[in-house]
């Protein structure tokens, strides 16, 4: 797992680097513009014929544009520093590397208000942009002199190489707090940062790609990062391997209670997920007019036909049916298609506190539990909830606003307030656990905001539940292969067409690629 983290946290990794570790900051701001100049020469094999143009603040990242200025001049490189603002102003260790540069006969071009104009045409006449302005320490949109320039790089449509993070971005949200750079390559030092990764941010990054400044593993341990990007190894790992010498009754049978009259397919695509994750056996409870339909199609999966209202919602007299049925059952899938009839609703509020068996709950199972009240926390079996951002409004009484502008820290506020594993659906989705750790998943793409494609994700955790899988790790491997389903599809069709039975088709394809 790669740690993500805020500024602050990154702050105090710095600290301790150099407090206990006694790395001085002007090694690490070194460390720092080496590694960035050495990636520029990666990306850009031709780099000694390019002119390239490093936009420094007075800060340190100013300061590792300095220090990256140096180097690629040593290299033959023809550079020029844009320094918004004047060399006797910076501080410290930006002011050490300004110096040097200038000594070193480094063209420094400082900038106001007043030649900014004047300037312009270095912006105009370079083949690359150095973005070295703010780093993660902005908090407040950039205005003035700094807005102007923003936009006038911008403008010039350059190749942009950021270093830490796009000038203008908030680090730790996703958000654009005002006017931002828009990078094609971003260099991340160290670790990732969450605006790296949570969108709209994420859109102004380019390639991201992490440079190692030689800070050691301890000062970053020593924070206790609760946030973390998944990564193929990681998912690779909590897939079991088959013994040759099995049955099907080793994978488990997952129960799946969803369904409703003109929704019944919602519970067809949940069993075949669920199946195609490797449960052993799949059975659909749905209402008794949904049954039938259910019987044929789709084959693999076994029917039960549970009492229902006039209106075709499951009725509160399933209530004995339904606990026969989850006898001997491994997982219980509620919610895909179920509706939010006020029988059904009150069927779950005596169901959910008697279930035994892990439980996965999306959907309509969700907007019962808001219905209910406190109904969460009478379940005594582990649970996941898969809400999406309205779903997740409705849970908890916060705003959607609210969810949207602080996603990683709602999302584990909730798991760790009612003791369960919760994956917030959106780009990106995260998956909170009860014990604060948050993991963000890097599959998917727009076109999986589609019909039916929640109902896939539902089934791919419970079956992998069921074949042994613990709550956490299931929800996990489901939201990495649930995407990877889609990317797939995108690689020779596009997103717009696809659909969710798309992604049943290529979840054989994304498991075959995890654990090749």
């Amino acid at each position: 797992m790669q740690k993500i983290v805020t500024a602050s946290e990154m702050q105090a990794i710095d600290r301790t680097a150099i407090e206990k570790f006694g790395i001085p900051g002007l090694i690490l701001m070194e460390n720092a513009g080496l590694a960035a100049a050495s990636l520029l020469h990666e990306n850009v094999p031709d780099l000694e014929e390019k002119k390239v143009l490093i936009v420094c603040g007075k800060g340190n990242n100013g300061g590792d544009g300095f220090v990256i200025a140096r180097h690629l001049f040593n290299d033959g490189v023809q550079v020029d520093i844009l320094l918004l603002g004047k060399r006797q102003q910076l501080k410290s260790d930006a002011r050490v590397n300004a110096d040097i540069a200038f000594k070193m006969g480094i063209p420094i071009h400082e900038v106001t208000d007043k030649n900014l104009n004047a300037q312009s045409h270095l912006l105009r006449h370079c083949h690359i942009i150095i973005d070295a302005l703010f780093g993660t320490g902005l908090t407040k949109p950039a205005g003035g002199l700094f807005e102007k320039v923003i936009k006038k790089i911008n403008t010039a449509q350059k190749y942009v190489f950021a270093v830490d993070i796009p000038s203008g971005v908030d680090s730790d949200t996703g958000h654009l707090i005002g006017p931002h750079i828009k990078a094609t390559v971003t260099a991340a030092l160290v670790l990732l940062k969450r605006s790296h990764l949570l969108f709209p941010a994420a859109e102004s990054m380019g390639e991201v790609q992490i440079l190692d400044i030689s800070i050691p593993h301890e000062a970053i341990e020593k924070q206790n990062i609760p946030v973390a990007w998944m990564e193929l190894g990681d998912i690779q790992s909590l897939i079991p391997e088959r013994s040759a010498d099995t049955h099907k009754g080793e994978y488990g049978h997952t129960l799946v209670l969803a369904g409703s009259r003109g929704k019944g397919g919602a519970a067809g695509l949940t069993g075949l997920a669920a199946l195609r994750a490797g449960a052993g056996l799949v059975t659909l409870a749905v209402p008794e007019s949904c049954q039938q339909a259910l019987e044929f199609n789709p084959l693999e999966t076994m029917t039960v036909a549970l009492p229902e209202t006039k209106s075709g919602c499951v009725s509160t007299k399933a209530i004995d049916t339904i606990l026969k049925s989850l006898k001997g059952k491994s997982t219980l899938a509620i919610g895909p298609g179920l509706s939010t009839d006020k029988e059904t609703v009150r069927l779950l509020a005596t169901l959910l506190p008697l279930i035994e068996c892990p439980l996965v709950i999306d959907a309509d199972g969700i907007n019962a539990l808001d219905k209910s009240g406190k109904l969460i926390d009478q379940i005594r079996a582990e649970t996941v909830l898969t809400p999406h951002p309205k779903e997740m409004s409705q849970l908890s009484g916060w705003s959607v606003q609210d969810i949207l502008s602080q996603r990683i820290e709602r999302a584990s506020e909730y798991a760790q307030q009612h003791d369960v594993t919760l994956l917030l659906k959106g780009a990106r989705t995260l998956v909170a656990f009860a014990d604060g750790t948050v993991l963000v998943n890097p599959t998917g793409n727009p076109g999986m905001a589609t019909a039916g494609s929640g109902d896939v994700l539902t089934g791919l955790i419970a079956g992998l539940i069921s074949q042994g899988l613990s709550v956490p790790s299931a929800t996990s491997v489901g939201a990495f292969i649930h995407g990877m389903a889609g990317d797939i599809y995108v690689e020779s069709n596009h997103e717009v067409p696809l659909i969710a039975s798309d992604l049943l088709d290529k979840i054989p394809e994304a498991i075959k690629r995890i654990l090749s």
